[in-house]
């Protein structure tokens, strides 16, 4: 994986949205199918807002071509203390040299899952 898009991830992994923002090129979008499609500058409000806690991660595919890079991840997520899984879904992020361009997030939303990894 290319430094920026490894740095993303690892942004959200260990919640540190400095790291995340530093590995986002200027034209990054963030696309949440509840709260919409937010540039850049947008995001770091939104991520604020965002309920913090444990993340499970599995079904990673990698793909590398002519200097750009696609990453696809399966989570489960629950806020921290929380006994339930919240939200499940796919994240499909593309980026190159220059840093990620755009995180796209596909989830169901609700309580009670249980992660499959």
């Amino acid at each position: 994986m290319s430094g920026k898009v490894k740095q993303f991830m690892k942004g959200w992994d260990i919640d540190d949205l400095d790291m995340i923002l530093e590995a986002c090129a200027d034209d990054f979008v963030y696309d949440d199918p509840y709260d919409g499609r937010m540039t850049k500058a947008e995001f770091a409000d939104y991520y604020r807002e965002l309920e913090h806690g444990e993340g499970v991660f599995s079904d990673e595919m990698v793909q590398e071509a002519d200097g750009a890079e696609t990453h696809w991840i399966w989570w489960a997520w629950k806020p921290k203390g929380a006994t339930e899984w919240r939200n499940e879904g796919c994240s499909l992020t593309k980026g190159g040299p220059d840093g990620v361009h755009s995180s796209r997030q596909a989830y169901y939303k609700g309580a009670g899952f249980r992660p499959t990894a």
